[in-house]
């Protein structure tokens, strides 16, 4: 008697291509490594939107007239104060109302975090000192009443996003 390999019994798949079913993990995989290598923020990235907002924040508290007319210099930093988690940023610029125009130097401090493979990044202002005055955070207390850190808090944020 002669046995027919050709026979199937329900439910088995002998003749179907074994790659059938490594495609669509092998696109996964291809899709998933493209979102992390291109979705990913570096470290320059995260530093100019902390930039960006410390600068917004501090136009807040210029005296009246008074604008951010330059930045000349940025320096990024660990906030030794704080430590890990929390960023500083001090801006160099140029401080104008028109007809002066003043060097001056100020800083801002960040919480921030990164998320998983730097897919995303971050960050809340935490304390912020222009022309020798402390605001946000201050001594674990938050200086000044909670509409201006509101106030603050959204400026800074609108800032980074752009």
């Amino acid at each position: 008697m002669k046995h027919n390999n050709n026979s199937r019994h329900p439910g088995e798949d002998r003749d179907l291509p074994a790659s059938k079913n490594k495609i669509p993990a092998f696109a996964g995989m291809t899709l998933l490594c493209v979102l992390l290598l291109t979705g990913c923020v570096t470290r320059e990235d995260a530093d100019a939107r902390i930039a960006r907002g410390c600068a917004a924040g501090v136009e807040i508290f210029l005296d009246e007239g008074f604008k951010i007319k330059e930045i000349k210099d940025t320096l990024f930093k660990e906030s030794k104060e704080f430590g890990s988690g929390y960023r500083s940023v001090i801006i160099k610029a140029v401080e104008s109302d028109g007809w002066l125009d003043t060097d001056k130097q100020y800083e801002c401090v960040f919480a921030e975090s990164f998320g998983l493979f730097n897919a995303n990044h971050d960050a809340t202002i935490y304390q912020l000192k222009v022309n020798d005055q402390e605001y946000g955070n201050v001594g674990g207390k938050i200086k000044g009443d909670f509409k201006d850190h509101l106030k603050l808090t959204e400026i800074v944020e609108r800032a980074m996003s752009r």
